[in-house]
């Protein structure tokens, strides 16, 4: 052992010596040669690292070219196992989105996020000083419309109608006591005696005497009325006139039909008389007819115009008032305000997002399947949220959506309470029971899933020593972002779920 140490401890004294030497020896030279001896080595120090970091990176980007790859059976992408997966999104059963109907500033926003507002609650006001004062105008204008329209009485046509009340009665007076009554006597039992026919006493006379005997009683009646015209309504005036005069009109009626019976013995002086008399009362009816006439036309004609013009300024104020409503925005539900962009003093344009209320507490799932899957459901059907929760599919919609291609469903979820309004949740749908032979097509995988090279269709799979092995398929229709695969294959076939960019044979490494 001592002598493997003396041997050692030699040979280093040796090369110390010999590096002395070549020291003394550098020291001994010229200046310009030591320089550039000195670069000289300098350069192969630096070539010496270059040299290996290159070798370095090489051996490290052959490692790191290894493209990872992810892995999936048949089964699952195709959805041919126990159920098939969709993304839902988690909203509110009642739930508004509010857009500004008008441009301007952002003067005051009095509620904030979270908060719980009414239904007409104001959420925000934008500049409206202009709006408000025109309604303010309008309020002025309507006001002034108003109290003209009160103003105006209707034009004073009662005077006309006093006086044909009392030339009816006055006409009507003497044509029963001047013409029919030369068809009557002195006064009987039942009323004057009736002179035209013997039997007087007839049950027809008898009658035609009463009749006279009450036209005396409606003269009295309405002698006494011509005196209290002046504070009567007009109307009632009317009213009252012309059923007395039909009174005595049918009176004269029933007379004629007897003073021209052929035993009736009337002269042709006492027919003159009843001819005028009836030719009396029917111009006094048409004459109240006329008056009637008159008097309406005249009442409604003088507030026309100022009744057109309260709607006009009733219509200015309407108009004013919903210019300023629409620079308010107010919440057209009860709810929680979950979104509130705005705020004080930011510029807003029309139909601009300002606002959502909504009605967290009752959520529900929206969600949009293809026709294959829309088979598989109906209202009632129960499906797995988050692999957490139970949901049941409350309505389906009977025909594809116009944009989607797909059918929106509806799911109610039991005791969820930890989903959020707008939160993006994964459904599992019931599908058909798992099959582990061989499948025919169609199945229906990724669009990313298939390698679509020239006129080939290629699904990847990774054979032992980690390289990509090219597996040609059929392929049919595309279906959103799904293809369908008609070619057989087996549904625990493991293939690489993102196909895009890979070459068979080609090293990967699997992802964990």
């Amino acid at each position: 052992m001592k002598s493997i140490f003396s041997r050692v401890s030699g040979f280093f004294r040796g090369v110390l010596a010999r590096l002395r030497a070549l020291w003394r020896s550098f020291q001994a030279l010229p200046k310009k040669h030591q320089i550039a001896i000195g670069g000289a080595v300098a350069v192969l120090l630096i070539g010496g690292l270059v040299l290996a970091n290159t070798l370095g990176g090489s051996a490290q980007e052959e490692v790191t070219n290894e493209r990872a790859v992810s892995l999936s059976t048949i089964s699952s992408l195709s959805g041919n196992g126990e159920s098939v997966s969709i993304i839902g999104s988690v909203r509110s059963v009642t739930e508004a989105n509010i857009l500004s109907q008008s441009g301007g500033t952002v003067r005051s926003v009095r509620t904030s996020i979270g908060a719980s507002v009414p239904a007409g609650y104001v959420i925000a006001e934008l500049e409206n000083a202009s709006e408000r004062a025109a309604v303010l105008q309008a309020e002025g204008s309507y006001d002034a419309a108003v109290a003209a329209r009160n103003a105006v009485s209707p034009t004073d046509a009662s005077s006309s109608v006093r006086n044909a009340y009392r030339t009816a009665f006055s006409s009507s007076e003497v044509a029963v006591e001047s013409d029919v009554d030369t068809f009557f006597g002195e006064p009987g039992v039942s009323g004057p005696k009736i002179l035209i026919n013997p039997s007087s006493y007839s049950r027809e006379g008898m009658a035609l005497s009463r009749a006279r005997a009450d036209l005396d009683t409606l003269l009295n009646d309405w002698r006494v009325t011509t005196q209290t015209v002046s504070t009567a309504n007009p109307e009632t005036l009317l009213n009252d006139a012309e059923s007395k005069l039909r009174t005595i009109a049918t009176f004269i009626t029933n007379l004629s039909a007897a003073a021209n019976a052929t035993d009736s013995d009337a002269t042709s002086a006492q027919l003159g008389a009843l001819a005028s008399a009836r030719a009396s009362i029917n111009g006094q009816i048409a004459a109240i007819a006329s008056a009637r006439s008159s008097y309406r036309s005249q009442s409604v004609s003088s507030t026309a115009s100022v009744d057109a013009s309260v709607k006009q300024a009733l219509g200015g104020l309407r108009s004013a008032q919903a210019n300023l409503e629409r620079t308010i925005v107010r919440a057209p539900i009860g709810g929680t305000i979950n979104f509130l962009p705005i705020r004080v003093g930011d510029y807003v344009t029309a139909l601009t997002h300002v606002a959502t209320v909504a009605q967290n507490g009752s959520l529900e799932i929206v969600a949009y399947v293809s026709e294959a899957d829309r088979d598989l459901l109906s209202a009632g059907t129960r499906i797995t949220v988050e692999e957490s929760y139970s949901g049941i599919i409350t309505s389906i919609a009977p025909a594809l959506d116009p944009v989607t291609k797909q059918i929106e469903i509806h799911v109610a979820v039991d005791g969820a309470s930890k989903l959020v309004n707008g939160q993006t949740v994964r459904l599992a749908l019931p599908n058909a029971p798992a099959r582990t032979e061989t499948v025919s097509g169609p199945i229906v995988l990724p669009l990313a899933a298939v390698k679509l090279s020239g006129d080939k269709r290629i699904v990847f799979t990774v054979d032992e020593e980690g390289r990509l092995v090219a597996n040609e398929v059929e392929v049919g229709a595309v279906r959103g972002d799904r293809i369908e695969i008609l070619t057989a294959l087996s549904p625990d076939m493991r293939i690489v779920t993102d196909a895009r960019g890979l070459a068979a044979g080609e090293k990967v490494r699997i992802a964990q």
